[in-house]
């Protein structure tokens, strides 16, 4: 029997900032996808806010996730293949001399793709960076990829970059992992703040997942999760960051 499976994510800008300021993308299939075809793809990608036009990098990424390999041997072709269209994008753009000396750099992005295999039962995950993947089942955590613990988080994550000269090796960096699905299982893509936030509370006992649950069961749950991860950050337990999310019940 074939797995079905459905979803819930939201993207929000970290508080202060505009919609239009959010750093971080996501992918997800659509309906059809979701009712017809046995393979589907999730990513999220969160820009680098020290580099310019991090945003329309880590959206390019998510988006060219959906039909470019991203394994091993292809990836440095992928990567280059991107960075150029994110270079036709930028390079049109008029910018005063500074703005232009910055954009020379490039731009970062951490990246987490999924790709699920339904009639399989299995997944295939690569990343860079420290966007996180969480698998939940029966309300117990089995894994989390690349990050497996709050003490992972650094402040220098690795990065796909633009321009070439600043990435890093692939072969030490880019990590990836094949795991097995059952009905009943949750996985979660979660951007570095919220994925910390998980952590957290792990290491006190809880199941975060379940708040996350019913945060974007409501009806209004854009303005419920901004209102809550709001509230976490003036509490000191969310640092303000651009927050992503994808929730994926297989069924």
């Amino acid at each position: 029997m074939i797995l079905k499976c459905s979803y819930n994510y939201i993207s929000i800008p970290k508080v202060g900032n505009s919609v239009n300021e959010n750093e971080d993308n996501v992918l997800v299939p659509s309906i059809s996808q979701l009712e017809s075809e046995p393979i589907i793809k999730f990513a999220i990608s969160d820009g680098a806010t020290e580099s310019s036009f991090s945003k329309e990098w880590s959206d390019l990424l998510v988006s060219c996730y959906k039909d470019k390999p991203f394994d091993l041997a292809n990836l440095p072709s992928t990567i280059n293949a991107i960075s150029e269209a994110w270079q036709s994008i930028t390079s049109v753009i008029e910018l005063p001399w500074y703005a232009q000396q910055k954009l020379e750099n490039g731009a970062f992005a951490t990246f987490l793709g999924i790709t699920l295999n339904l009639e399989e039962k299995t997944f295939e995950a690569v990343s860079i960076g420290d966007c996180t993947l969480f698998q939940v089942r029966d309300n117990e955590l089995i894994y989390s990829f690349p990050i497996t613990s709050f003490e992972d988080f650094g402040n220098t994550p690795s990065l796909f970059a633009t321009n070439p000269k600043f990435q890093t090796n692939f072969e030490k960096s880019v990590k990836y992992l094949n795991g097995q699905v059952e009905s009943g299982d949750l996985l979660i893509l979660a951007s570095d703040a919220l994925a910390m936030w998980i952590f957290k509370r792990l290491n006190q006992g809880e199941s975060p997942w379940l708040s996350l649950l019913t945060l974007l069961n409501y009806e209004d749950y854009q303005t419920d999760f901004s209102n809550w991860t709001s509230n976490k950050i003036t509490e000191n337990e969310m640092k303000n960051d651009d927050i992503s999310v994808v929730l994926i019940n297989i069924d």
